[in-house]
């Protein structure tokens, strides 16, 4: 079993992980993902990067959520390091290569990361973007999250069925998704998952994967949201943060779990 914290990745594009920040390893899987309804999750949101030139174009690089008009829910290794002048965030994204008339589009005017995040392990891997312009949430195609109730552990029980969605890769070696995708999973324990990865696993974790392998979030789908619920009666249980590859059999993939954050959150939001 593997256990070195290098062999773990965040859910970045390959083109992040091959940028010399992040070791890639290739050894990427096919995610058993299915293209979601057009505007079926109002919530989720693309984080985009412009290249180094001023009239370069944007790059999907990570998910998010929308926590309320001017605050997106992210996770750190998304943002950490990042110049705000080249960050912008896209609601009502659907193809990110047709534009549908359902985007709204925003600049970054500032995040904030948990100050205990930790980029050699993934601890508390949490952040807060804030938009210069803010989202029209009166719309259909743009809403809110909801955050899950605070509980001491078990946030939800092992084997609930939760929904990952986001834009990432989904076979080996290969480019992030044109549409927005989903793939429903089971909630691993902690317990199990701390057994995976030697320990690598700690309370502000949660992880969920098919126990065969073949269905998981990866990369690209970095800093999206893990939940139940449909629409805008979703819940957002965890935020995609790293894992061993993808959908390996052996090894779940791990999220920042919402609930242990919640303080956090009320304290840093706008």
């Amino acid at each position: 079993m593997a256990t070195t914290k290098r062999m773990h990745l965040p859910r970045l594009p390959l083109s992040v992980l091959m940028s010399g920040r992040f070791q890639l390893i290739p050894d990427e899987k096919i995610v058993g993902g299915t293209q979601v309804a057009p505007n079926s999750l109002p919530f989720q949101v693309s984080l985009q990067r412009r290249g180094l030139l001023a009239n370069s174009a944007y790059s999907h690089i990570c998910g998010g959520s929308i926590l309320d008009a001017s605050t997106i829910l992210n996770a750190a290794h998304c943002v950490d390091g990042a110049n705000v002048a080249r960050l912008r965030v896209v609601a009502g994204e659907h193809s990110l290569s047709q534009v549908s008339g359902d985007e709204q589009i925003s600049d970054v005017s500032s995040f904030t990361m948990n100050a205990n995040y930790s980029s050699a392990t993934y601890e508390n891997d949490i952040s807060l973007i804030f938009l210069t312009t803010p989202f029209d949430l009166s719309v259909a195609t743009a809403k809110p999250v909801n955050l899950p109730a605070p509980v001491a552990e078990f946030d939800p029980p092992a084997g609930t069925i939760i929904t990952v969605s986001g834009w990432g890769t989904t076979s080996e070696g290969g480019s992030i998704s044109d549409v927005l995708l989903s793939v429903d999973i089971p909630v691993i324990s902690d317990a199990d998952c701390s057994a995976a990865y030697g320990g690598s696993v700690t309370s502000s974790m949660m992880c969920a994967g098919g126990p065969n392998g073949g269905i998981d979030s990866c990369q690209g789908d970095s800093g999206g949201p893990l939940f139940t619920g449909t629409g805008v009666e979703a819940v957002q249980h965890g935020i995609v943060s790293w894992g061993q590859g993808c959908a390996q059999a052996a090894y779940p993939g791990v999220y920042t779990q919402v609930s242990y954050f919640l303080d956090w959150i009320a304290a840093n939001r706008g």
